[in-house]
C-alpha cells in the first residue's frame, strides 16, 4: 500500500483513506464475521487500525453497501435524494439504507443487512451467514444459479443450459440464456424479481423509500428482473405506499459507487 501512495506523491497528497469492505463495522473500524470473506469469517479485523498503523494516514471503514450508497448519493442515480435504500445483488445481497440524508448505521455500525433478513421460514436454504431462508440464499449470484438447478432437476423444460454441468452453472450463464429466449432462464430471473418485489414490499414499509437502487453483477439481467420487481412491489405493498417508491438500477460503473462512496467519507477527515 505505501509504495501506491508514493507513486501517487506521498502521504502529504492524502487526506485520509476510505475503504467499503463486507460486515464493516464503521463506528469500530472492524470487519467482523464476513459471511462471504473467508479470511475473515468467525473473527474480528481490526482493519482500520492496521490500515492506519501502515501508512500514518486517517482510515475510515463501512459495509460496502453503504460505501456504494453514499457513492449513488453523491455521484449517482441517487444525487438529490435523502430517503433511499440501496441494494447490492452479486456474491451476496448488501444494502445501504439513508435516511434523510445519513447512512442507517445503527447502536453497534453494523445495521443494513437486509440481505439476512428470513424470506422462507419453512425448509429454507442455508444461507452462508449460517441461518437458513435469507434473502441472501435465493437472489445472489449464487442463489440465482442454485435456482437453476434446482430448476432443471425437474426436467419439466428444455434449456439451453443442459448444455452446462448442473454443477458448473452461474448466474451469467442464466442471463445469457435469457437473452437468447431460454424461458427457462427467462422465469428464474423472472421469479427472482418477483421474490425481491415481495421483500422490497417489507423494505418501504420500514422506512418510505423514494428509491430503492440496484447496484452489483446481477443487475446486468435488469431487462428482466425490473418489471417483476416492480409488480411484486406494487402487489404486497401497503396500499399508503403504492406508486411512491421508485426502482432504479445504478448509474455508476459497477464497481465504482463502492469506491466513489469510500472515497468520499475520507473527505470528512480535517
Amino acid at each position: 500500500m505505501n509504495k501506491i501512495i508514493e507513486q501517487l506523491g506521498g502521504k502529504e497528497n492524502f487526506r485520509g483513506i476510505g475503504i467499503g469492505a463486507p460486515d464493516a463495522n464503521y463506528y469500530k473500524g472492524t470487519i467482523e464475521d464476513a459471511t462471504n470473506l473467508a479470511w475473515a469469517k468467525g473473527i474480528v479485523v481490526p482493519f482500520v487500525a492496521m490500515v492506519t498503523n501502515a501508512t500514518n494516514i486517517p482510515t475510515v471503514l463501512t459495509n460496502d453497501a453503504n460505501a456504494a450508497a453514499v457513492g449513488e448519493m453523491t455521484y449517482g442515480a441517487a444525487k438529490g435524494m435523502r430517503d433511499f435504500i440501496l441494494i447490492t445483488l452479486g456474491t451476496g445481497v448488501g444494502s445501504g439504507i439513508v435516511v434523510n440524508g445519513q447512512v442507517v448505521y445503527g447502536h453497534d455500525g453494523l445495521a443494513g443487512e437486509l440481505g439476512h433478513v428470513i424470506i422462507k421460514k419453512e425448509n429454507g436454504r442455508l444461507c452462508g451467514c449460517g441461518r437458513t431462508g435469507c434473502l441472501e440464499a435465493y437472489v445472489s449470484a449464487p442463489g440465482v444459479a442454485m435456482t437453476a438447478r434446482e430448476y432443471m432437476k425437474s426436467g419439466k423444460q428444455k434449456t439451453i443450459l443442459s448444455e452446462i454441468k448442473q454443477e458448473d452453472i452461474t448466474a451469467e450463464d442464466v442471463y445469457h440464456a435469457a437473452v437468447k429466449g431460454d424461458s427457462l432462464a427467462v422465469k428464474i430471473l423472472r421469479d427472482t424479481g418477483l421474490l425481491l418485489g415481495e421483500t422490497f414490499a417489507d423494505f418501504v414499509t420500514f422506512s418510505s423509500p423514494e428509491a430503492i437502487i440496484l447496484f452489483g453483477g446481477l443487475t446486468k439481467s435488469k431487462e428482466f428482473l425490473i418489471e417483476p420487481i416492480r409488480e411484486a412491489m406494487e402487489a404486497h405493498v401497503m396500499s399508503i405506499f403504492k406508486g411512491k417508491t421508485k426502482i432504479l438500477v445504478s448509474e455508476l460503473p459497477e464497481s465504482d459507487a463502492a469506491l466513489l462512496g469510500a472515497s468520499a467519507l475520507a473527505w470528512d477527515f480535517k
